[in-house]
């Protein structure tokens, strides 16, 4: 046994030694430097302001009709302006006989005239590259179309595609990517996010645009990557503590250097390399272990309801906003227990971004901060009829499945607070609804909270004491993976000596001390 758990350790390690030092200090950058991404922060504070003027404009439904387009059930509607034009931004798809195509085409954003419920042509060249400086207040220094670049792959930004890459001027490398669908900005990177990007996120997750255009592939060549990994790290684990405890003669039996110290890394480091490991194979879901997204949507459509019979126009809203002294940016159209909302957003009288919610149906436009406590309450207990009532709380703070994340490395949290929470007892299904979006912000089973410990908390120490206590977690993951990458320094020397067993002996012998004929 002794014997094929030494094979298996070398051969794996072998083959995976250069792997293992590209997942430590891959990890290590991008726990500081995360992906691209646009946030909504970062979004709203570049939008101007919503400008409507008289009589402005159709609903969302209303345009998309006239356009012949079919939304995407439970998609976003968001109401924004284009230059000085009002615009709708939806996804949807062509309805059949519309002259654009069938019902079945995929959909894609669009931007409609909010005044005539004219589709909009997509952007030119010229015309994005107007749109990027809008939003940057730079002027552009280069532009080009792209179908997919290595901080465009994610499959999120498919219905944008292709996308023009504007570069801007400035010291910082500033590149805005923009959707000529919905004419807006929908990504941003800059210069030293990219460099510590190759360096970070992208080794650490195998994603070179190649590869990662292929999301199935991508997908199998991770988790088939990780799974030895985890057989190396269990068998270097196993091995080590025999050495320990099982030999007789000495604690640590090598006395070659590399081989001493690899044992020693390999006693400090091997659980947390074990543990890194499997959280991260798990981050995959491989094999559906966690169970399929898809049982949320069910939970979703309930909680929104069947369309609305008629939705007046957004203007008064817009107007009732700005009456309590909202500067409106964008209006987004929510659904939520058979009731449509507008939501519109802006900023205050101080600056800072703010929102009121007008109701869009029923006899009277009424004005909230957020959606009425009864309403959700009422809506969370009738959405699995079936499976008993819930215990329904609103919470003040965060939960061991409900928690702040990290969009951008700061200590800021994106996750919204207060939410309502419904627990089913039963099976252990918890449903989170924000009243402020009027939307579900988390679905979670016995799945979730398994994912929650063995993914979230193994890999990134995200446990709820350490994510209190910031600078700790921080010392903890980086700390460990400096211990992990010594581990596998040692174990790229060990492999190299493996692979070219003459030239390592060659070189020492190259580097012995020699005598000379007369000390001979």
């Amino acid at each position: 046994m002794k014997k094929t758990l030494i094979f298996l350790h070398k051969w794996l390690g072998v083959a995976l030694a250069l792997f293992f030092l590209m997942w430590f200090a891959s990890g290590v950058v991008l726990y500081f430097v995360p992906f691209p991404g646009l946030t909504q922060a970062e979004r709203l504070a570049a939008l101007p302001p919503l400008r409507l003027g008289e009589g402005c404009c159709l609903a969302a439904g209303d345009a998309a009709r006239r356009a012949g387009l079919r939304p995407v059930a439970g998609g976003e509607a968001r109401l924004g302006m284009l230059g000085d034009l009002p615009v709708w931004r939806l996804q949807a798809s062509a309805q059949a006989g519309s002259g654009e195509g069938t019902g079945q085409a995929p959909a894609r954003w669009h931007a409609l005239d909010a005044r005539s419920g004219a589709l909009l042509a997509p952007l030119s060249m010229a015309q994005a590259i107007a749109v990027a400086e809008a939003f940057s207040g730079r002027r552009a220094t280069g532009a080009e179309w792209v179908e997919r670049d290595q901080w465009t792959v994610p499959q999120g930004l498919d219905a944008h595609r292709p996308l023009a890459k504007v570069a801007l001027d400035g010291g910082d490398g500033l590149e805005l990517y923009v959707s000529p669908g919905a004419a807006e900005v929908v990504r941003d990177t800059r210069r030293a996010e990219r460099f510590w990007n190759w360096l970070g996120a992208v080794p650490h997750w195998i994603y070179p645009t190649v590869l990662r255009q292929f999301p199935k592939a991508w997908h199998q060549v991770v988790v088939w990557l990780s799974i030895p990994g985890v057989l190396l790290a269990a068998t270097g684990l196993v091995l080590g503590v025999w050495q320990l405890f099982l030999n007789r003669r000495r604690w640590i039996p090598y006395r070659k250097f590399w081989l001493r110290w690899h044992h020693i890394a390999g006693l400090v480091a091997a659980v947390f390399t074990l543990t890194w490991m499997f959280s991260g194979l798990l981050s995959m879901n491989p094999f559906g272990v966690f169970g399929a997204a898809a049982a949320a949507a069910p939970v979703r459509a309930q909680w929104a309801g069947g369309p609305a019979a008629a939705v007046r126009a957004p203007g008064e809203a817009v107007a009732l906003a700005e009456a309590r002294g909202l500067q409106a940016l964008e209006l987004d159209l929510l659904r939520a227990a058979d009731q449509a909302w507008y939501r519109v957003r802006g900023r205050d009288a101080q600056g800072a971004l703010s929102q009121w919610l007008v109701r869009a149906d029923g006899p009277e436009a009424t004005v909230a901060r957020a959606l009425p406590d009864a309403l959700v309450q009422e809506r969370l207990r009738a959405l699995r009829p079936g499976a008993g009532a819930p215990a329904v709380e609103k919470l003040e703070a965060y939960d061991d499945l409900y928690y702040g994340r990290r969009a951008d490395g700061s200590a800021a949290f994106t996750r919204p607070l207060p939410v309502w929470r419904a627990r089913w007892a039963g099976d252990g299904v918890a449903v989170y609804a924000d009243p402020a979006s009027g939307r579900i912000v988390l679905y979670a089973d016995a799945g979730t909270a398994w994912q929650r410990v063995l993914y979230h908390g193994l890999h990134s120490l995200d446990f709820a004491p350490l994510r209190e206590r910031p600078m700790l977690r921080t010392a903890l993951v980086v700390g460990l993976s400096l211990l992990g990458l010594a581990l596998c320094v040692t174990s790229c020397v060990l492999a190299w000596r493996v692979l070219a067993p003459g030239r390592a002996r060659r070189a020492s012998r190259a580097h012995a001390p020699t005598r000379g004929r007369l000390g001979a």
